[in-house]
């Protein structure tokens, strides 16, 4: 049963024209697919795409490349085959969609290139499940996707979202640029824009550490630590109300949540606790040491949360990968 501390939004607005719907060979197609429908409105372009490849295949020596390049072919059509299936039953709903198949050994690679080639507005994937720590550092291909997809992200893990979904912003206004505040508010642009088309429940998520770390170093700043706390609080406050104001929110709103801790501790029993159905998180770009030290709060949630993540990028994001 759904929370009733939600701020509820009527009515629906599409906000994602084109869709692109990443679908892998085998598993996750009907959760996927059942989510798409909800996503849709009747002016809305679907494109269905997987991304195929067989090292046996090529790199058999049973063919000569002629003969391999034949049956390469016929693995993709087989593949379309199956998609063009999906595609017949969503233009009977009135949905507008087509299907693409692509061969390419690196799949996170091949849907960018799909993504700079369609411009979608919203890219739909579902990741991999991971057991345990050695497949999560083998889930390179995923972490790259999230980090090198430019369009809004969202990647698919809840079998399937409540009647009246509970979709939830993580926010952080503390940034030293503009670039970042403006990130904060089109993650509260589209969580409030997909909470409306859903019909669902808007909710607003910031997680603070109170004592900066600035203030580790400075012994005059920690003489009185009950002060610094309450200091650091009252300003976070202030600037989550200013930010979410024009949405008629503030702190004192049972849907507007600030954690105090590690956000890759807190938000997945968070997330459990108001079974958030869909975050709306930021990912913004690093240098190679923090990435492999840090990574992202998306990457860290990423095999932590049991809900979906939708990922957003700032406007200057440049894609590292070429559409050939």
């Amino acid at each position: 049963m759904l929370k009733s501390d939600g701020l509820s939004i009527e009515g629906a607005m599409n906000q994602y024209t084109r869709l692109l719907v990443s679908l892998a060979v085998d598993e996750h197609r009907g959760e996927v697919l059942q989510k798409l429908r909800r996503l849709s409105g009747p002016e809305s372009q679907v494109e269905l795409f997987s991304c195929v490849y067989s090292a046996g295949l090529a790199g058999s020596h049973l063919f000569d490349a002629e003969s391999r390049q034949h049956a390469v072919q016929a693995v993709l059509r087989k593949v379309e085959k199956g998609l063009i299936s999906h595609v017949d039953k969503l233009q009977q709903q009135g949905i507008s969609a087509g299907a693409d198949v692509y061969w390419d050994r690196d799949g996170a690679e091949g849907l960018v290139r799909k993504t700079l080639r369609y411009q979608p507005d919203l890219v739909v994937h579902a990741p991999e499940a991971h057991a345990n720590p050695l497949q999560q550092l083998l889930s390179a291909p995923d972490w790259r996707l999230l980090r090198q997809c430019p369009a809004p992200l969202l990647l698919s893990k809840k079998p399937h979202w409540n009647d009246r979904p509970v979709i939830a912003a993580a926010i952080d206004p503390f940034h030293l640029d503009d670039e970042a505040a403006e990130l904060d508010q089109r993650l509260l642009q589209h969580a409030a824009g997909l909470a409306q088309q859903l019909e669902g429940e808007l909710h607003v998520l910031h997680v603070f550490n109170t004592l900066p770390h600035s203030a580790i170093f400075d012994e005059h700043l920690v003489v009185d630590y009950e002060a610094l706390q309450k200091k650091v609080r009252l300003e976070h406050h202030a600037r989550i109300d200013e930010l979410i104001a024009p949405y008629g929110l503030s702190v004192k709103d049972p849907c507007v949540h600030l954690l105090e801790g590690e956000l890759h501790h807190l938000v997945p029993a968070w997330a459990e606790e108001k079974l958030v159905d869909v975050l709306v998180m930021g990912s913004l770009a690093r240098g190679f040491i923090d990435r492999l030290l840090l990574g992202s709060s998306a990457e860290r949630l990423m095999d932590r949360v049991s809900c979906d993540l939708l990922v957003l990028k700032p406007d200057s994001f440049r894609c590292p990968v070429t559409e050939f």
